[in-house]
C-alpha cells in the first residue's frame, strides 16, 4: 500500500510537472515576445521559439547560459545592463526591467524592452528568473521621430497634466518664447505664465481641462515672460482621454510681432484720420506722441522743437504710459552732442541699451538720469535744417526692430506733413486778412487820389494823365510789397520803383544813397506817391526838365534819445530857377501831407536857386508800421 501510494504520488507529481511545462510551452507559442527561463543556479537559460522566429537565432547558434545573452547586447549598452542586473539580484526587489539593443541573427540590432520576475528560495537567495523580451524597435523609432519633431519644432510645445496643469515636458522653443530654462517650467503649474489680469479666462479653461473634457481648441492669449515682458501667442490645445489617463498638449506660437504690426497699421490709420481734424500744432504734437507711444508700448513718447541758433530743444508735449503729465521743458543741445550730431545729419537714432552704446557714451549719463535705457528718435528737417525730433523711450533695454524704426519714421513724416499743412493754412489765413485789409486801404487811397486829382480841374485830359500816373506809382509800390512774405519792402526798392516812370536812362539822372531799411506798407505807399509827385514836378518845372539836370535822394538813420529817426532829402540840381508856387494843388498837398500823415513825421519844401529841396524827418518806427 505504501509502495502503491508512493507510486501513485510520484505519478501525480510527474503529471503536475508535465502540465506546468506544457502550459509554459503553450503560453510561449501564443506570443511573439521572446520568453525566457533562467536557472540561476546552473546559469542555464531556456528560450522559446520566438528567439528564432522573431530574432533569427537558430537553436544551434544559441548558447546555453547568460554569457551568450550578454555577449549579444550592444557594446554601448552591455555594461549598463550587466551592472543593473547585478544590482537587482543583490537587492530585495523581485521585478526587473531594462531597455537595450539586442543583436539579431542577421546582424542588425533591435531595441528591446526586457522584463523579468525573480524567484527566491526559502532563505531569499535568487534561484530562478522568468521574463519576456519585447521588440520595441518601431516604437523607439516613432518616439525618436516624435522627439526630433518635438525638440526641433519652430513653435513651443508643452505636454502637461490637464488636471493639475503641471508641465511634464517642454521643448527648447517654448523655453525661448517664455525666456526661462526647462527647470523653471517642468514640474510647475502653467498658470504662472499667464498675467494676473487674464486670470479669469485662464482659470475657466483650467476648470474645463480638470473635468477630463476632450478639447481641441485654437485661441490667442497673453503670457508673461520670465523677464516680465508681456507677449502674445497663438495656442493650439489638444486634450483627450486614453483609458483612465487624460493627456494634454499645447502648441504655442509667438505672435507678438504680428500683433505689434497690426497695432502699428491701426495706429497709422487712426493717426491719419485724427490729424485731418486737428487745427493746431500743439494738438498735432500731443496726438502724435500718444499714438506713437501706445503703438510701440513705450514708456514715453514726445516731440521736441529744435532752435539751432539758440542751441535749445523744447519738449512742450509728451506722453507717458503711466498717465503722468510733464511740464514743458527746454534743454540745451550741447548736453546731447552725439545724439544731435546724428540727427542733424538726418540719421534716425535707435539705441537698444544706452548703458552699452559706445556711439552715445557722451550722452548716456544724462539719458539714464532721466530714466531712459533705450531710445528711438527721428529727425524732422526743413530745408536741410533740424527743426524737430519725434522720440520714444523705454525705461529698460529694448531691441528696436526694423519694422518699428520704419513705423516711427512714417509717423514722423505724417505728423510733419500735418504741421506743414497747419502752418500753410495759418499763413493763408494771414494772407487773406492782409489782402482784405490792403484792398480796403488801397481802394480808400485810390478814392482819395481820384477825388483830389479831379477836383476843380479845368483840363480834363491833363487830369486823366495825372491820375493814371499816380495810380501806376501806387501799383508799382504794391508790386514791391507783394514780392515779400510780409507787408514790407526795402526803402531803396520803393524809391527805384517810384522813380522808374521818370527815368529817361540819361546817366546820373537819379542818385540814390542810404542804408538798407525795411519799411512797412503804409510808409511804402505814401513814399512812392510822394516820390512820384516830386519827380512829376521836376519833369515839368525842375531839374528833370533839362537834359543835364539830376536828382539826388539821400537818407540816413539818426539816433535821437531812445528813438531813431529817418532823415530823407530830395535835392534837384542843374534845373531852371524855381520859385514857390502861387497856389498849391493836390500834388503839393500830397507831397507835404501824405507821407507826414502816414508816418507821423515832418515834410518841408525849400525852393533854392539851384533847385527844389524836400526834407523828411520821421520816426523810424513810423516808417516800419504796416496798415
Amino acid at each position: 500500500m505504501t509502495d502503491g501510494a508512493v507510486g501513485i504520488g510520484d505519478g501525480a507529481a510527474s503529471l503536475d510537472r508535465w502540465s506546468t511545462d506544457e502550459r509554459y510551452r503553450l503560453v510561449a507559442r501564443a506570443t511573439n515576445d521572446v520568453v525566457w527561463d533562467w536557472d540561476l543556479l546552473r546559469d542555464a537559460i531556456l528560450w522559446n521559439e520566438a528567439l528564432e522566429t522573431s530574432y533569427g537565432w537558430r537553436p544551434a547558434h544559441i548558447g546555453p547560459g547568460s554569457d551568450w545573452w550578454l555577449g549579444n547586447i550592444h557594446p554601448d549598452d552591455r555594461a549598463i545592463v550587466s551592472a543593473g542586473l547585478n544590482a537587482f539580484l543583490d537587492g530585495g526587489s523581485d521585478r526587473w526591467s531594462c531597455q537595450y539593443r539586442f543583436l539579431k541573427g542577421d546582424g542588425a540590432y533591435a531595441d528591446v524592452l526586457d522584463r523579468g520576475y525573480l524567484v527566491r528560495d526559502a532563505l531569499g537567495a535568487p534561484v530562478r528568473m522568468v521574463g519576456a523580451m519585447l521588440d520595441v524597435t518601431v516604437r523607439s523609432q516613432l518616439e525618436a521621430q516624435f522627439r526630433a519633431v518635438f525638440e526641433g519644432a519652430n513653435i513651443g510645445i508643452v505636454q502637461f497634466d490637464p488636471r493639475s496643469v503641471l508641465a511634464l515636458r517642454v521643448n527648447a522653443k517654448l523655453c525661448e518664447i517664455w525666456g526661462a530654462p526647462e527647470s523653471e517650467i517642468v514640474g510647475r503649474s502653467l498658470a504662472q505664465w499667464t498675467p494676473a489680469e487674464d486670470a479669469d479666462a485662464r482659470d475657466d479653461l483650467h476648470r474645463r481641462l480638470a473635468t477630463g473634457e476632450t478639447l481641441q481648441d485654437r485661441f490667442e492669449k497673453r503670457y508673461r515672460r520670465r523677464d516680465g515682458r508681456i507677449i502674445w501667442a497663438r495656442v493650439n490645445l489638444v486634450s483627450q482621454t486614453l483609458g483612465d489617463a487624460v493627456h494634454a498638449m499645447a502648441m504655442i506660437e509667438d505672435i507678438t510681432e504680428e500683433k505689434r504690426a497690426d497695432a502699428r497699421r491701426e495706429a497709422l490709420i487712426s493717426l491719419g484720420d485724427r490729424l485731418r481734424e486737428l487745427r493746431s500744432n500743439a494738438d498735432v504734437v500731443a496726438m502724435t506722441a500718444e499714438i506713437l507711444g501706445r503703438a510701440l508700448g513705450a514708456t514715453r513718447a514726445g516731440y521736441g522743437m529744435v532752435d539751432l541758433p539758440a542751441g535749445l530743444v523744447t519738449v512742450a508735449h509728451s506722453w507717458s504710459s503711466d498717465g503722468q503729465t510733464f511740464p514743458s521743458r527746454t534743454l540745451r543741445l550741447d548736453e546731447f552732442p552725439a545724439s544731435i550730431a546724428g540727427l542733424r545729419r538726418g540719421e534716425i537714432l535707435a539705441v537698444d541699451d544706452l548703458a552699452t552704446s559706445p556711439d552715445l557714451e557722451s550722452d548716456a549719463e544724462l539719458y539714464i538720469a532721466e530714466g531712459v535705457q533705450a531710445v528711438i528718435s527721428v529727425p524732422l528737417l526743413q530745408r536741410g535744417r533740424l527743426v524737430g525730433v519725434l522720440y520714444a523711450t523705454e525705461a529698460s533695454p529694448r531691441s528696436w526692430t526694423p519694422h518699428e524704426i520704419a513705423f516711427v519714421r512714417e509717423v514722423a513724416e505724417r505728423a510733419w506733413s500735418s504741421l506743414i499743412r497747419i502752418e500753410a493754412d495759418e499763413q493763408q489765413r494771414i494772407l487773406n486778412r492782409e489782402l482784405s485789409h490792403r484792398m480796403k486801404n488801397t481802394l480808400a487811397m485810390v478814392q482819395a487820389i481820384a477825388s483830389q486829382s479831379l477836383r476843380n480841374v479845368t483840363d480834363v485830359e491833363a487830369a486823366k494823365h495825372a491820375l493814371a500816373a499816380r495810380l501806376i506809382a501806387l501799383g508799382n509800390a504794391h508790386d514791391i510789397l507783394l514780392t515779400g512774405e510780409r507787408e514790407s519792402a526795402a526803402i531803396s526798392a520803393v524809391l527805384q520803383s517810384a522813380l522808374s516812370l521818370h527815368d529817361d536812362q540819361q546817366p546820373g539822372r537819379f542818385d540814390l544813397s542810404g542804408p538798407e531799411i525795411v519799411i512797412g506798407s503804409k510808409a511804402a505807399l505814401s513814399l512812392a506817391l510822394m516820390m512820384h509827385e516830386l519827380a512829376t514836378n521836376a519833369a515839368k518845372y525842375g531839374a528833370l526838365s533839362r537834359p543835364d539836370g539830376r536828382v539826388v535822394v539821400e537818407w540816413r538813420v539818426v539816433a535821437v534819445g531812445d528813438d531813431d529817426t529817418i532823415h530823407l532829402v530830395w535835392s534837384e540840381h542843374g534845373g531852371p530857377p524855381v520859385s514857390p508856387p502861387t497856389r498849391k494843388g493836390f500834388g503839393s498837398r500830397l507831397i507835404e501831407r501824405g507821407l507826414a500823415g502816414a508816418v507821423g513825421g515832418e515834410v518841408s519844401l525849400a525852393y533854392e536857386p539851384d533847385g527844389l529841396i524836400c526834407r523828411v524827418v520821421a520816426p523810424l518806427g513810423g516808417f516800419q508800421t504796416s496798415f
